[in-house]
């Protein structure tokens, strides 16, 4: 099969560059509301804009991944829906990729090595 080019079609593949811009944080809330929705946990608005300031300060990965134990953590206080406080809470207790990468950076010294 012959190459466009003259180039092999997988190193074409590889040069192809596609420009990509982050987030903005409406679309992150818009995201977090939409994943919300199909994994079923109820969130009310201010604590959707929260989390979607949490995903603007660390990942979007990790704002996802905070809402699973955040409506556990709600169900276990008696409540259907999350709130601020159950994100600061869980917030607190989970923390991002790059902040452990940090923290273990600054505490390497305690570390077994």
């Amino acid at each position: 099969m012959p190459s466009p080019h003259g180039i092999p079609v997988d190193l074409l593949d590889r040069l192809v560059i596609v420009r990509t811009l982050p987030y903005t944080l409406q679309e992150m809330v818009q995201i977090l509301a939409i994943r919300a929705q199909v994994e079923g946990i109820l969130i009310d608005e201010d604590s959707l804009a929260y989390l979607g300031e949490i995903g603007e300060r660390t990942s979007l990965r990790h704002a996802v991944q905070l809402l699973t134990p955040s409506m556990m953590l709600s169900r276990t206080n008696g409540r259907e829906e999350i709130s601020r406080g159950d994100l600061e809470e869980c917030d607190s207790l989970f923390h991002d990729a790059k902040f452990s990468a940090k923290l273990l950076t600054e505490q390497a010294d305690k570390y077994i090595s």
